[in-house]
């Protein structure tokens, strides 16, 4: 097939993000964060007030993991627990102070990345952008099936 090339840099893009999440890196302080941990940080500052289970439902990680990244983050003091505006009985997340440094540090390291993707994007016409998303959620869709079968 001609377009096999797609299929294979998919695939090597994967690998590289799996690789990558096994390297921790080294935040202001000396904090040491592996990038599911800063990833998590992340996902808090983008929705602050998310609960655990809507982290977990949202990003397809299991419930377990979720509230082991949160305790840590929690004995870092990078978050705290508040109620939550979503309902009386849950407890929404919200960075600490140090969090926000830790968020606005990740942010420095992708944003050279974050602005050529936003260039080339900038280009793309209605259907051309329409057709990468497609290709997005095919990939998507099968690894979320690979992934509900190996549960």
């Amino acid at each position: 097939m001609e377009n096999d090339h797609l299929l294979t840099r998919a695939y090597r893009l994967i690998n590289l993000y799996n690789a990558a999440q096994k390297k921790p890196r080294t935040y202001p302080d000396g904090l040491v964060l592996y990038p599911a941990q800063t990833h998590m940080i992340e996902i808090i500052g983008a929705d602050e007030g998310i609960t655990q289970s809507e982290i977990a439902a949202r990003y397809m990680i299991t419930k377990g993991a979720v509230s082991q990244i949160i305790s840590f983050l929690e004995g870092k003091e990078l978050i705290v627990r508040r109620p939550s505006p979503k309902g009386r009985r849950s407890t929404g997340l919200y960075l600490s102070g140090r969090g926000r440094e830790v968020l606005e540090a990740h942010r420095g390291l992708h944003r050279e990345m974050t602005d050529q993707v936003a260039a080339l994007a900038a280009e793309l016409d209605a259907d051309a952008a329409g057709i990468l998303e497609r290709i997005a959620d095919v990939i998507e869709q099968s690894i979320r099936e690979l992934h509900q079968k190996t549960e």
